[in-house]
């Protein structure tokens, strides 16, 4: 059964931004640095009337208002490859936000089923990691020592492969990320595409997000990783982590995978998100709110 898709429209911006929403967090975030602030006050443009909306509104699931309470997008990566890992992230209520490996078998099938769920699609772009292993990143991930076409013929092959992406995360990257030219190709073809950018932040001073934004990619960062330590106790107090970001800056973004101690804990957390005061959105909407992206001109779709 489908689910009826939205576009994240101005009624989310229409809480005002607290005092309490705008402070800098009482704990360190990955977020963009102080010096990149300036960027937040970029706006998209509507699409002209009767033209088709870019891909990161067609595709954005419907987000709840947050009347003012603090919200919090969760991203699984890794997905589509490793098929019990999959099906239990797809089956955890959402409104999530699902990033499919390119090269995963079934993509339209896999990432129908979480649409139907009501969880949003983006593309988990392999990119250069310090290993310099395939086996590490995927086949074809972006590279340092590549030609730009090379780069730019497997980015729009893997743009092609995922279905319904609002865009684009890293994944791996340490290197990649780190190289201003690869990352502002990478933000040049984002917005050909009409696609948003979410910045995984896996190493300090990624130049993704400054490279996006200065694109005028609507784009965000990774806050905080709820795995790095696989183990039940660290999950949840990541979790409590990622609240605190949120309650201090009025959004969070984290990012999880699809181990079994991290969808254990998602699960038990995911229910209560609401009783805590807080509100789940799909990422576009974070994007929507970090960037106060006026959309008020649009309607829901």
């Amino acid at each position: 059964m489908a689910v009826r898709r939205r576009v994240v429209v101005a009624g989310l911006l229409g809480n005002a931004v607290t005092a309490a929403a705008m402070a800098t967090p009482l704990v360190p975030t990955q977020e963009a640095p102080p010096a990149l602030r300036s960027f937040d006050a970029v706006t998209v443009p509507a699409s002209p009337a009767g033209a088709a909306l870019p891909p990161w509104r067609r595709y954005a699931m419907a987000a709840s208002q947050s009347d003012g309470r603090p919200v919090i997008s969760v991203v699984i990566d890794d997905l589509g490859e490793a098929r019990l890992g999959t099906e239990r992230a797809v089956a955890l209520p959402g409104p999530l936000t699902l990033a499919w490996f390119p090269f995963a078998p079934r993509l339209a099938e896999q990432v129908g089923f979480a649409t139907a769920r009501g969880h949003e699609t983006l593309l988990h772009m392999p990119m250069q990691s310090f290993s310099n292993s395939t086996t590490q990143t995927g086949p074809n991930p972006l590279r340092i020592d590549l030609a730009p076409e090379v780069n730019l013929a497997r980015l729009r092959a893997a743009i092609a492969a995922v279905p319904d992406a609002v865009g684009l995360n890293n994944h791996m990257g340490s290197v990649a990320t780190r190289d201003a030219a690869l990352m502002t190709l990478v933000a040049g073809e984002t917005r050909r595409q009409g696609m948003l950018f979410l910045d995984s932040v896996v190493i300090p001073h990624s130049q993704g997000l400054p490279c996006a934004l200065q694109a005028g990619v609507p784009a965000a960062g990774n806050d905080i990783f709820l795995d790095p330590i696989k183990s039940s106790v660290s999950v949840m107090e990541q979790l409590e982590r990622v609240e605190h970001i949120a309650r201090h800056r009025g959004y969070a973004i984290t990012i999880g995978h699809p181990h079994p101690k991290t969808l254990e804990g998602l699960a038990a957390w995911l229910p209560g998100v609401a009783a805590k005061g807080f509100v789940l959105w799909p990422v576009s909407a974070a994007v929507v709110f970090r960037n106060r992206i006026d959309l008020s001109a649009l309607s829901a779709t």
